[in-house]
């Protein structure tokens, strides 16, 4: 039963948004990517992600009373405008809601998948940019020493708990990125529960973030088999071994972890999200954060939720941008620190902030109210937007 962690990602524009780093005036240093708008697609953005090349896939729906359509459109590579291409994905009836998830797995490659969690009904690969699109399983067959680069890491189920609505015990499995086959990774991370995957580190060269650490890491979240507690596991050389990465003093009943680039100097953040015992307003809720200068081998917590103390709350991940600044969007504003996560101050307006996911080409803003508004930027200092699809 594979759990895919999709990512999601936009740009146009160029956007001065204080809330999200926005670009300093007449700076000469901005680089962010730049995504072409396409206001005029059908139906609102469900998915969305990039290469590193700048190309990209968009997943569509387009609803009615009744019925609602599933499209996807394609970006490619240099093209100065997205074009539709064939959906595989079946038209939704009835009150089911949107299922379905998109994985970019590199330039032209993608994979769909469709059904409720925690395991898809299907799975669609695509390595011509969406002109084809080849049926695929939902299970791991076989196993892979490593994740292939392009690969995805995804959480496979193996027993879900007894409410029958999250998943008690799991393991990690690859997507592989010229197939869209899913393989269990031979090597698991030294944890126990419900081992998910927690983010990446890249290097300088691939994230355009400055001082970044020089290998790749890839995280996993679950718990210590010594304590219980939530902790990490890291791995230095893609998933073929894995250390255990603990966080001082993790509160018992959050969710596990993720970790979110680097900043100046090569420095990464940890999230703790989690319901506040004492807090009943909010849903996704932001418990600790951490932080490490040693590539995740010993872990300094730096922020501790305290009731009414914002940000209570944190929608996607974090920005760790490269001028050293930690911006956390939440469920009531834009919060950003100067001083590595131990204070924030409020920046933007109050309300909704959207949320940030990480993909290849940088960091990716979304709106929270589905009206196909974007960001994105390479170094979540200078920002750049789009419009995508008609929105709700």
């Amino acid at each position: 039963m594979v759990v895919a962690v999709v990512g999601v990602l936009v740009l146009a524009t160029a956007c001065g948004d204080a809330g999200a780093g926005g670009r300093a005036p007449g700076s000469a240093e901005a680089r962010a990517p730049r995504v072409p708008s396409a206001p005029d697609l059908p139906g609102f953005v469900a998915g969305i992600g990039f290469a590193s090349d700048g190309s990209g896939f968009a997943l569509l729906a387009e609803c009615g009373r009744t019925r609602c359509r599933q499209r996807v459109a394609v970006l490619d590579r240099g093209a100065q405008a997205w074009r539709l291409g064939r959906s595989p994905l079946p038209d939704v009836t009835g009150d089911l809601g949107i299922t379905a998830g998109l994985v970019v797995l590199g330039p032209g490659r993608a994979l769909l998948t469709d059904g409720t969690w925690p395991a898809p009904d299907g799975t669609w690969f695509t390595g011509d940019a969406g002109r084809n699109w080849r049926r695929g399983s939902s299970e791991p067959s076989g196993s892979t020493p490593v994740v292939p680069e392009g690969g995805v890491l995804v959480e496979d189920c193996l027993r879900v708990d007894r409410e029958d609505n999250g998943c008690e015990r799991s393991r990690l499995a690859a997507v592989l990125p010229d197939t869209g086959e899913y393989k269990a990774l031979a090597t698991q991370p030294p944890l126990e529960g419900a081992v998910r995957p927690a983010g990446e580190a890249v290097p300088e060269a691939q994230s355009g973030l400055v001082g970044a650490p020089a290998e790749e890491l890839l995280f996993a979240s679950g718990s210590d088999p010594g304590s219980d507690r939530p902790a990490l596991a890291v791995s230095e050389d893609r998933g073929r071994s894995w250390r255990l990465s603990p966080l001082p003093g993790a509160a018992e009943h959050g969710w596990g972890a993720r970790v979110v680039g680097a900043a100046r100097p090569a420095t990464l953040y940890a999230v703790q999200p989690g319901i506040p015992p004492d807090e009943d307003d909010v849903k996704n809720g932001l418990l600790a954060l951490y932080r490490s200068t040693d590539g995740a081998h010993t872990w300094e917590r730096v922020w501790k939720h305290h009731k009414g103390v914002e940000p209570r709350s944190s929608l996607g991940i974090p920005i760790a941008a490269a001028d050293g600044s930690l911006t956390v969007h939440g469920e009531a504003g834009v919060w950003r620190s100067v001083d590595g996560g131990r204070s924030f101050t409020g920046s933007g307006s109050r309300g909704l902030a959207g949320s940030v996911t990480r993909t290849p080409l940088g960091y990716l803003w979304n709106d929270s109210f589905g009206a196909g508004s974007f960001r994105i930027s390479a170094d979540g200092v200078h920002w750049t937007s789009f419009e995508l699809g008609q929105g709700n």
